[in-house]
């Protein structure tokens, strides 16, 4: 049990004890005051005047009268129909460093989610396109939930759905064999070209009835594969797949499973042919539908009147595989918030299947630019390699003008770290809710919430630590007497209440936020109070305070993917 739910059940001990027989407050009556001043954490008594009838600030009062200091607590004060409880420092600082001490990385993880496996699927980028800045998005949600997950102790199995066989893979084929017939395309510009010939095939086949024709001409043939064009598919895709690993290793993604549209055809069209002899799919103007309009979900379109599978139908063939090789408790699916109505009707269409298993969407709002959305079918994107490019270019101006004694290898490697610190902040503080514009100079900022700022604390905290030399950190906490000191031991404190929220949640955002507060708690502390003085005990317990907050700082950094740096 950590060192805040020890002390909010000694609270709960108390209050108990004080109210007596025939009523229980629980860890869901506690809560933390808006103001550090009012107390570390209170308990309301409304419910309780309401069950016998009494001004419950008169109740207040009485229990606060009736508990007095013990262990955690230092004092017991009532504000209006409020308990609350002050802890005490020494006793507190000591339990709580001695923790974090022993649990190190493993601070703030719980063993909620053991014997239960979570599969997240994320990272879904098409083949024959670019990975683009709209990407990332996914990527670094889809990781941070994986790792949050697994720090509250979930099997989760992080997976990835390739999109190989689309209809935009049936206009790039179509455009390089119209257009580009023979021609030799060198290794490093086969993602460009691909992308070259995808906007060239929109652009030719818009209005063009007879183009639209051969293109899906050429996507039947792929879904059967024996199309004139399933050699240059399999060479194409063999290009966008080594590709598309470079990118998922550059940023960091952890994937354990991967499916690729192209082999559930088969699947699917089974599938299908069972449903519509269950009268679940129906014929419909040419096409076969799942009729939602029961759930409000209208019409759910899974076979083309060509004959071509849409992604939905796929999807239900995705959903029978994953159960089937893997048994997931739970598949949850990270996918923006444009697709939600796609979401709601596979899930709608999989439960009249008889599908039991928990599905969950987890929607997000898209990364746009100054000019809007982004689409690579009009060319108008920020590729991946060119965003990283300039991040990495303008961090390290930054870092060399900060560092010319540090050498080239160093000045690169500092430079590429808060890059990508840069990405992931700047993409994971965002809620789910809210669109992302990127802005790279406000991102690379080394003030206000950016992943730059939290590795330049934690940077801070490296050189405290360096510079203690052999002086060893006190545990007890006995010299910490300060408000801000006190503010610093409660945000330590509630780093795992932080990891179990956000894995219940899903919203990353919390954690981000929660260490940016953090990091602006220690400049304030570190702008208060000198850590290495001469009185070599006073520096001693100040030393363990910095040490705890750079493990906390690492430990909530790992989950959102960011590498720490110990200096800049």
């Amino acid at each position: 049990m950590y060192v805040i739910q020890q002390a909010k059940q000694q609270v709960l001990q108390e209050l108990k004890r004080a109210l007596g027989k025939g009523v229980t407050p629980s860890f869901a009556d506690l809560s933390y005051p808006p103001d550090a001043m009012l107390g570390d954490v209170t308990f309301p008594c409304f419910d309780i005047g309401k069950a016998q009838k009494r001004n419950p600030t008169e109740i207040a009062t009485e229990l606060a009268a009736k508990i007095g200091p013990k262990q955690f607590i230092r004092q017991v004060r009532a504000v209006g129909p409020y308990v609350n409880f002050f802890f005490d420092d020494q006793t507190f600082a000591q339990a709580l460093f001695q923790q974090i001490n022993e649990q190190g990385g493993t601070y703030g993880s719980s063993q909620v989610g053991e014997g239960k496996r979570v599969m997240v699927e994320f990272a879904q980028p098409n083949t024959h396109k670019e990975i683009h800045v709209g990407h990332l998005r996914n990527f670094f949600l889809g990781q941070s939930v994986v790792n949050v997950l697994r720090a509250n102790g979930f099997e989760v199995l992080a997976t990835s759905y390739i999109n190989d066989l689309g209809m935009h893979v049936a206009k790039s084929l179509w455009a390089i064999a119209k257009f580009h017939a023979g021609e030799e395309v060198p290794e490093d510009r086969r993602i460009g070209f691909l992308r070259d010939v995808y906007v060239e095939a929109t652009e030719k086949s818009e209005g063009d009835a007879e183009a639209k024709q051969e293109i899906s001409e050429v996507f039947q043939g792929l879904e059967k594969m024996n199309g004139a064009l399933v050699s240059l598919w399999k060479t194409t895709r063999k290009w966008s797949m080594q590709y598309i690993k470079e990118v998922f290793k550059a940023c960091g993604l952890s994937i354990d499973i991967w499916y690729y549209e192209s082999d559930f055809v088969d699947d699917t069209r089974r599938i299908i042919e069972d449903l519509i002899k269950r009268g679940i799919v129906v014929h419909s103007e040419g096409a076969w539908i799942v009729n939602l309009e029961e759930e409000g979900l209208g019409v759910n379109l899974l076979v083309k009147t060509d004959g071509t599978l849409l992604y939905n139908a796929k999807d239900l063939a995705l959903a029978m595989r994953k159960e089937e090789d893997h048994h997931p408790r739970r598949s949850l699916y990270v996918i923006d918030v444009r697709q939600s109505l796609a979401m709601q009707q596979l899930f709608a269409t999989l439960k009249r299947m008889g599908f039991k298993e928990e599905l969950q969407h987890l929607a997000y709002e898209f990364v746009t630019t100054k000019d809007g959305a982004m689409a690579s079918r009009k060319g108008n994107v920020v590729s991946f390699d060119e965003f990283r490019s300039r991040l990495i270019e303008l961090s390290r101006a930054e870092t060399a003008k900060r560092h010319i004694d540090w050498n080239e290898k160093k000045q690169s490697e500092v430079a590429r770290k808060i890059a990508f610190a840069a990405m992931r902040f700047g993409i994971l503080k965002q809620d789910l809710g809210s669109q992302i514009v990127f802005d790279l100079q406000e991102a690379l900022s080394f003030d206000g919430c950016t992943g730059p700022y939290l590795l330049y604390t934690g940077a801070r905290l490296s050189s405290i630590i360096k510079k203690a030399k052999r002086l060893q950190p006190v545990l007890d906490g006995q010299h910490l007497k300060l408000p801000v000191e006190h503010a610093l031991l409660m945000q330590l404190s509630q780093y795992p209440e932080v990891v179990f929220g956000v894995g219940a949640s899903m919203h990353v955002s919390h954690l981000s936020k929660y260490l940016f507060d953090l990091c602006q708690t220690f400049a304030s502390y570190y702008e208060a109070v000198p850590v290495l003085v001469e009185d070599r005990v006073v520096s001693a317990s100040r030393l363990a305070m910095v040490i705890a907050v750079l493990q906390v700082l690492e430990n909530g950094l790992s989950i959102l993917g960011i590498e720490p740096i110990t200096e800049m």
